[in-house]
């Protein structure tokens, strides 16, 4: 198993590392492997990232894509306002369109010669954040994005694995086996599979209020997938108890602004007040690794600067060794 640690290439994160020794002296000296990237926007890949750091490339995301995909203009312009904004942010009119910048990370990744790729699979409009009343259902994102996966590696000459991530909106919440078992089988790559993120599975689930809750309900999912399960390649570790928030906020939806960008701005801390990626500690998270046994494991957290990221690691290193039960 190949460990990682979460870094994207924007300055944010790159300004936290004098060198390209800083960063990796930052992983390797807590006895992990390299890192899992991911690609933002149009930044360039910083020279404190060298080719040995980067285990796994982590694709940028369109959270809501599904209405440029099939052509439903109508439903773009009620989102974003007007057409110029939507073909600035989509990068044309086209399916093609759409495709180029992920066909970009690719490259980028086959350049690297990376392990792995991860990928998204779900769909949100910014109202159906805060809503949670989504107009597609799993199976449509799943499939559409299954299309889009095979256009993007057909007759292509890639050795990773190509992961699809789990989220809570509509799109593969791994808590369907038979839509997760079709949108498999749908994809025509062989080194395909699944980045199971904890904290997004917990997601699913608005009653659990402990990670001893979150822990078991991840073992019952994973349950009920069954043989599914040997398709989960890597995991995203991490957790976010924030359940009592989204019922709040369901039951009393805030008023979202009417210009697509201020909305936008209204819902990132939505969303880190959902998703706020802390360490998973429960005692068992060992043994639950231990269980699905991946192939990659990436210790996905969020903080705002290196002795936090540190403080964080030490805590999620220290869970998974308690026991003895991780090495």
């Amino acid at each position: 198993m190949l460990t990682t640690i979460n870094i994207t290439n924007t300055f944010m994160d790159m300004n936290r590392f004098n060198d390209r020794n800083a960063l990796k002296h930052f992983y390797a000296d807590k006895g992990i492997d390299g890192i899992e990237l991911m690609l933002c926007g149009n930044q360039s890949i910083s020279e404190k990232i060298t080719c040995s750091d980067v285990i796994g490339i982590h694709l940028s995301f369109f959270p809501s894509w599904l209405d440029f995909w099939i052509g439903n203009r109508k439903a773009l312009n009620r989102e974003y306002g007007e057409e110029k904004i939507w073909r600035e942010y989509y990068g044309g009119y086209e399916q093609t369109d759409l495709l180029k910048r992920w066909e970009q990370e690719l490259e980028i990744a086959h350049c690297l010669n990376v392990k792995y790729v991860v990928f998204h699979v779900s769909e949100s409009t910014l109202e159906e954040c805060v809503t949670y009343r989504f107009r597609y259902t799993d199976e449509q994102v799943c499939f559409a994005a299954a299309e889009i996966i095979n256009c993007l590696l057909k007759d292509k000459p890639y050795q990773f694995y190509f992961l699809a991530e789990n989220l809570w909106w509509s799109g593969l919440t791994l808590t369907n086996p038979e839509v997760t078992q079709s949108f498999l089988d749908r994809i025509h790559y062989e080194r395909k599979g699944i980045m199971l993120d904890t904290g997004h599975l917990i997601h699913t689930n608005n009653d659990i209020d402990t990670q001893e809750e979150a822990l078991q309900y991840i073992r019952t999912v994973l349950q009920r997938n069954g043989e599914l399960c040997r398709y989960i390649k890597g995991v995203h570790l991490n957790q976010s108890i924030s359940g009592k928030y989204v019922k709040d906020i369901i039951a009393h939806p805030p008023k979202l602004a009417l210009n697509y960008k201020d909305r936008l701005m209204q819902i990132y801390p939505h969303i880190f007040k959902i998703d706020y990626h802390k360490p998973f500690t429960a005692d068992g998270v060992s043994d639950l690794i231990q269980e699905i046994s991946p192939q990659f494991l990436t210790f996905e957290l969020i903080t705002n600067d290196n002795q936090e990221h540190e403080d964080a690691l030490k805590q999620q290193l220290n869970a998974l060794k308690r026991n003895g039960g991780f090495k």
